[in-house]
């Protein structure tokens, strides 16, 4: 448009048509190879960006995120039939025009009629603009919630160990010597305030069992028949900051020597006690003569052992001392089996990294065929849990950005070109009296026009693509008014400050010179 009174004057003097358009066609492929070479920076800087909100705890990382060969021909190929298709077609719609005619100002026009293509240009982008923010405000609130859960047990000061299981070998009166000399050990280590052990500690994937009640009848094999469960030394609760709500903790004296017991959870409760008292009541595991197996003294509050984005699973505990003997083989087998221990639970108020190496020591010192798998913090162990969803939400976010930068600048562009067009009427306006404030009305009532359509259009849209992630959400309506109030908050402020800019310039058009390109 800048370059409409030039070209007519170059036709007219003789020009070529291919001449102008290969002068219009050589600017726009070096433009947008340009445009490729920044796109693959970006693109590299985003895979890196995604890669640390997915991968953020990894001290090493096998995966690059620079383009190989295929990528870089893909995208700078792509980039010059970009270059191509769109800086030829314009050039040659302004070569078919009348010399005359555009040199008379034939092609300008008084009223913003666009094109079904420029309404395109403004309207998808911020329609997509629209969606793409909604979900990511969406999966951040998610996100937030999910690390803000109360999960049932206190994670701060506590440091969970992971070790690999005793050898096979051992019996069990040598492994339970044994837990009792690791616990002696590790709370000899200055700045450790508790120590216990268990089967696993929490964020670990849990064993699960059918459950047999004793005065019901045999239950079915169905999912919600069974329940998870753990094995852990006496102050196993109070050290993870699991509080108990009825009945007793476990004891030193509940050993191999004592009848088996039990603590369950709340879930556990609702499950299988519904309005019972469930204290003194015995249950078993899997056969319905194992029933009267143990005798639950004590309910604990309910906690997310593992997958911190479901439902409590049901869940019982019984001593990690206590022997239980079954006249089956397989249950004989697996009731061995879980008295060999990989889980300690440490309360202290220093980092994993100052305890690692005297943690180390001190289980070697008590079993040289010990090893620490890793020492880590129970909120780090929490954290490593929302990788997935971190991940979710940084896209998303990524690409709402760049759909809203997108919108922005499709608006800009369009916007610019209207102005472009309009430059006599707009003189005309002025000379006729109109001040700049109406000029600047004029130009963002025209603007905002397409922009509510992309926002009628992407409205709906987000709400459908809420109920499409619904399953990735915690605790987050499908149509939350916070995620649409942002996304519809933000292509407004971006779309704002994209047409104030063309306007600003519309309204400090001189009249006597708009009147005189006439």
């Amino acid at each position: 448009m800048v370059r409409r009174e030039q070209t007519s004057l170059r036709l007219a003097l003789g020009a070529t048509r291919q001449r102008i358009v290969s002068q219009s066609l050589t600017e726009s492929v070096l433009l947008s190879l340009a445009g490729g070479l920044a796109g693959l920076v970006v693109a590299d800087g985003a895979g890196r960006l995604l890669l640390v909100l997915a991968f953020h705890d990894s001290q090493s990382l096998a995966l690059a995120t620079a383009p190989s060969l295929p990528v870089l021909a893909f995208a700078l190929g792509l980039s010059f039939v970009t270059g191509i298709v769109f800086g030829t077609a314009p050039a040659w719609f302004a070569t078919r025009s009348h010399p005359a005619e555009a040199l008379r100002g034939a092609n300008r026009v008084t009223r913003d009629h666009a094109s079904y293509s420029r309404q395109a240009l403004l309207i998808l982008p911020a329609t997509l603009s629209v969606v793409l923010v909604a979900g990511a405000a969406l999966l951040t609130r998610s996100l937030t919630n999910l690390e803000r859960q109360n999960f049932g047990f206190t994670a701060a000061n506590r440091v969970s160990v992971e070790l690999n299981s005793p050898p096979a070998t051992y019996s069990l009166d040598r492994l339970d010597a044994l837990s009792r000399d690791i616990e002696t050990r590790l709370r000899q280590i200055p700045g450790v305030e508790r120590v216990d052990l268990a089967l696993y500690n929490p964020t670990t994937d849990n064993w699960g069992e059918l459950i047999v009640v004793d005065g019901h009848p045999p239950p079915s094999i169905a999912e919600d028949d069974g329940s998870s469960w753990d094995r852990v030394t006496p102050g196993y609760f109070e050290t993870l900051g699991q509080p108990l709500l009825r009945g007793r903790s476990f004891l030193a004296s509940d050993s191999g020597k004592s009848a088996p017991v039990a603590i369950v959870n709340e879930a556990f409760v609702r499950r299988f006690f519904p309005n019972e008292d469930r204290l003194d009541r015995r249950f078993g595991m899997d056969l319905p003569e194992n029933a009267k197996t143990f005798q639950i003294v004590g309910v604990v509050r309910d906690a997310k052992y593992f997958d911190p984005g479901g439902k409590v699973r049901p869940m019982f505990f019984v001593p990690l001392t206590q022997h239980v003997t079954y006249a089956n083989k397989m249950m004989q087998q697996t009731e061995i089996r879980t008295h060999y221990f990989g889980g300690i639970m440490l309360v202290s108020r220093l980092s994993p990294g100052l305890l690692e190496p005297q943690i180390k020591k001190a289980l070697s010192d008590a079993d040289p065929s010990l090893t620490v798998l890793n020492v880590r913090s129970l909120q780090d162990l929490i954290n490593v849990n929302f990788d997935q969803q971190r991940a979710l939400a940084g896209l998303a976010g990524l690409f709402g950005g760049i759909a809203l930068l997108l919108a922005a600048i499709g608006l800009y562009g369009v916007t610019a070109y209207a102005v472009a067009r309009r430059t006599s009427e707009i003189g005309i306006r002025m000379a006729l009296g109109a001040d700049r404030l109406g000029i600047v009305r004029l130009v963002l009532r025209g603007a905002f026009q397409k922009v509510l359509i992309g926002l009628l259009l992407g409205v709906p849209l987000a709400i459908g693509a809420g109920y499409l992630i619904a399953s990735k959400l915690f605790n987050v309506a499908q149509w939350d008014p916070y995620a649409l109030a942002l996304a519809v908050g933000s292509l407004a402020a971006c779309a704002f400050i994209a047409a104030t800019i063309p306007a600003m310039r519309a309204a400090s058009i001189d009249p006597l010179k708009a009147l005189r390109t006439e």
